[in-house]
């Protein structure tokens, strides 16, 4: 294997993005100490996304207090990379290397993995040559269940959305709900569309062939493109529930990390980076315009009803998200 990836072929190489939350990682590493005593066939690679803060130290006196040294390789960047980019150093590893893992999992700090998950995911994986990447299901700190598989925005679906249709209309419009709602995730494994990347197993050899991330991502989007892009490579995307992890769900991106209006722009880049992406500029193009339309109505009719003196914090909503869909969205 490529140095940084240690041990002699492992079967699967687990890539751990640690941004200004220790604690949260430190508590997903003890699942995976405790993963790996019963199934010793992966690696992880933990990165730090250049906290600035005492992550790398808490991580360093953490791996060697708890002796994870032999399964686990931690480095510090110097630059945030992103999600995308701070993965795809590790795949693009993975993938030159001789010989390579079998696969790839791309997991969130944010999650406590639950026993036998690893085993489980390398047997579905290993029955099925024709899938290209996969979940289990995603529980939240609740026990509920955490939608970790959706639709893909089509142009059309994202047309309906942006009205509000599905939800004001779902007899008619519930095709063009993204979220999928419309069966049980507890009920058996299904291909799905795409799968969120909070736990993505995905095979090297379908990475080869539909990439890895694209780094004009910097945060969110990236899974489904990606997704999008193994499905056009010729593999299949799926999803089983026969085994759980909890995904507690933001701890990177939570307010203390990073603002409110950062995470609503990065979302809306990212919405639109998608469509050009998947569907070309002029669906971008006319997606970006169907939503500057419906704000732009939705904001008209709050004034006519009183605007501001009726409602301030509605006001500013609808303004604010008028001017982020019409302008540069830049942090």
């Amino acid at each position: 294997m490529k140095e940084g990836v240690k041990g002699s072929e492992p079967r699967v190489v687990v890539v751990v993005l640690n941004f200004r939350t220790p604690q949260v990682t430190i508590d997903c590493l003890h699942t995976l100490a405790e993963e790996w005593a019963r199934w010793p066939h992966f690696r992880v690679v933990l990165i730090d996304n250049a906290s600035g803060d005492d992550s790398v130290p808490e991580l360093e006196r953490a791996i060697l207090a708890e002796g994870w040294g032999p399964w686990l390789d931690f480095r510090a960047l110097e630059k945030n990379l992103g999600f995308a980019g701070g993965n795809n150093l590790i795949m693009r590893e993975c993938l030159a290397a001789v010989p390579r893992p079998d696969y790839v999992l791309l997991l969130n700090s944010d999650t406590l993995v639950r026993a036998g998950c690893f085993a489980y995911c390398a047997a579905v994986m290993d029955r099925e040559p024709g899938v290209g990447a996969m979940s289990c299901m995603l529980l939240n700190r609740d026990g509920s269940v955490q939608n970790v598989c959706r639709k893909f925005p089509r142009p059309d679906r994202e047309t309906v959305r942006a009205m509000g249709l599905p939800w004001m209309l779902p007899a008619w419009f519930r095709w063009a709900d993204t979220e999928d709602a419309g069966w049980d995730r507890r009920a058996g494994a299904r291909d799905v569309e795409w799968i969120g990347g909070a736990f993505l197993w995905a095979r090297t050899d379908a990475l080869e062939r539909a990439g890895v991330f694209d780094e004009d991502f910097f945060f969110y989007g990236e899974d489904c493109e990606l997704c999008h892009r193994i499905w056009r490579s010729g593999y299949r995307v799926h999803f089983d529930p026969g085994v759980e992890t909890v995904h507690l769900g933001g701890a990177s991106s939570d307010g203390k990390r990073m603002r409110n209006r950062t995470k609503e722009i990065l979302t809306w880049r990212a919405r639109f980076l998608v469509q050009e992406k998947c569907y070309g500029r002029l669906a971008a193009l006319w997606i970006r315009g169907v939503y500057a339309g419906v704000f732009a109505v939705r904001f008209g009719l709050h004034v006519l009803r009183g605007g501001r003196r009726a409602d301030p914090e509605k006001y500013e909503q609808l303004r604010e998200g008028f001017l982020q869909v019409t302008g540069p969205l830049k942090v």
